[in-house]
């Protein structure tokens, strides 16, 4: 149903058939009745009887606020009308003609006959209360603090197979692949590697997208937690060769009647505010979603945070996971120092939840973006390190290139730390990498490069083949996929 309402309102953008358009998310039609009859400074007149419904004798108050998937409100021209209709009835998508727009700035229901609401639009939209609800940092999140986070792993090797066939780092493709995910050939990358790029045809341009969430680093500190994912985000698209320039977010948090959820809640805003404000980027939508708990206990809080980028212009080869080959030296660029572990992969499979975060260094991250940027346009492979560090990051490489890797002695095989990157590339193309990095004034050394048939993390080594095997599996085996 989603696949179909896009493609019908893409042709109906094409033909130019609407006036406005707005997708009804919370609180539904009440929702986008008063904001689009707000925005434009009118009022609305709504016939709920009209409102085509899967369930019937549904009240007034559950047509108003019911929060169906899949549906938009459109504002069209009468003379437009039935061009409309036809176009939807062609991608066999249900429509209704529920009410007309009017000039009295008030928003009129009716339902069976009788007016059951008649309200300005704007006291919806404009005028909703503000709750100043009580907010409390809760004494477990300082005593977590306090807690040092030592891990040591003898076997890096064997401990990063541990790690792929969690589903925070295991492959996606068996979700994706159920999908349309070339739209149109236009996807020069796609899904699983660090960030999507989709060609604008008849342009040199593409834009960049991803996602990124970390509800156990935000649980210890949402506000580093949160800041954490904007410049996380913002380097994913950099390393399709993308510039950031727009966030949205989607925020999930527990019961905010209780104080320390609300401090959750406030601190995330807080730090996504402090990264996109440092990036000058603005957020352009999103949502909230609270009171996630079972049994009286809340959810981490989990902020998701989506960034769009630009290519102007697009490499013309843009990194991916799967452009490894043999004798590729493997450099590893970003900050250098002690390993972070609170709230790491490893650490949810071998600790409990202690230690805080790093914080961003907005001086360092705004040097990988831009190294990112860089180095996206002269080497075939560059990823981000992020969940498992540079041992499951080095390990993606090779798995999806078909190569073994061997990567030197005594590294930070599992840290989290952020803003750093790996990158694999012939090794005549050293002098062009050590050029970019010297310009910028980033940190970068070889740690290893890629060859054989294991995955080789300084003295310890696995087959490939069972590294592959526990990341192919990670999800699929979960979903039932046989391949």
């Amino acid at each position: 149903e989603e696949k179909k309402l896009i493609e019908a309102c893409l042709e109906l953008f094409d033909r130019d058939l609407v006036v406005a358009i707005q997708d009804l998310g919370a609180a539904g039609i009440a929702c986008a009745t008063s904001e689009s009859a707000a925005g434009g400074g009118m009022g609305m007149d709504v016939d709920l009887d009209a409102v085509h419904v899967r369930e019937a004798e549904m009240s007034a108050a559950e047509l108003l606020v019911s929060e169906s998937q899949e549906r938009m409100l459109a504002i069209v021209e009468p003379a437009d009308l039935d061009e409309l209709l036809r176009v939807v009835d062609k991608w066999d998508v249900e429509a209704s003609v529920i009410g007309t727009v009017t000039d009295d700035t008030d928003l009129t229901v009716r339902h069976r006959g009788d007016t059951v609401a008649r309200i300005p639009a704007a006291s919806l939209s404009d005028d909703a209360p503000l709750l100043d609800r009580p907010t409390r940092r809760d004494p477990l999140v300082s005593e977590r603090w306090d807690e040092a986070v030592e891990m040591d792993v003898e076997d890096p090797a064997r401990t990063a197979v541990e790690l792929l066939s969690d589903p925070r780092v295991g492959d996606p493709a068996s979700v994706y692949e159920q999908y349309d995910h070339m739209l149109f050939l236009n996807t020069v990358v796609g899904p699983g590697h660090d960030g999507s790029l989709l060609r604008i045809k008849g342009t040199d341009k593409a834009l960049a997208v991803t996602v990124d969430g970390h509800g156990r680093r935000c649980e210890l500190d949402p506000r580093r937690g949160a800041e954490r994912l904007v410049w996380e985000s913002a380097l994913n698209v950099a390393v399709t060769g993308a510039k950031p320039i727009a966030v949205v977010d989607n925020l999930n948090f527990g019961n905010p009647e209780k104080p320390h959820v609300m401090w959750q809640f406030s601190e995330t805003v807080d730090g996504i505010s402090d990264g996109c404000r440092h990036l000058a980027l603005p957020v352009v939508g999103g949502n909230v979603s609270f009171y996630n708990e079972t049994d009286g206990r809340d959810i981490h809080p989990t902020p998701v945070v989506g960034v769009l980028g630009l290519a102007d212009p697009a490499p013309t080869s843009p990194p991916r996971l799967d452009a490894g080959a043999e004798g590729m030296v493997v450099w590893l660029i970003g900050p250098t120092g002690a390993p972070d572990l609170a709230g790491s992969l490893l650490q949810a499979h071998r600790g409990r939840l202690t230690g805080r975060p790093e914080a961003a260094d907005r001086e360092a991250g705004t040097a990988a973006i831009e190294t990112a940027r860089r180095l996206a346009a002269v080497v075939p492979v560059l990823h981000d390190l992020s969940d498992g560090g540079l041992a499951i990051a080095a390990a993606q490489i090779a798995i999806h290139s078909g190569i073994g890797v061997v990567l030197d002695d005594d590294l930070d095989w599992f840290g989290e730390g952020p803003h750093r990157l790996l990158a694999a590339f012939p090794p005549e193309t050293a002098t062009t990498v050590e050029t970019i990095v010297a310009e910028i004034g980033v940190a970068a050394r070889p740690v290893g490069e890629l060859g054989g048939t294991s995955l080789v993390l300084g003295t310890d080594s696995v087959p490939l083949s069972m590294a592959t095997e526990a990341y192919r599996g990670a999800i699929a085996d979960r979903l039932g996929h046989t391949g």
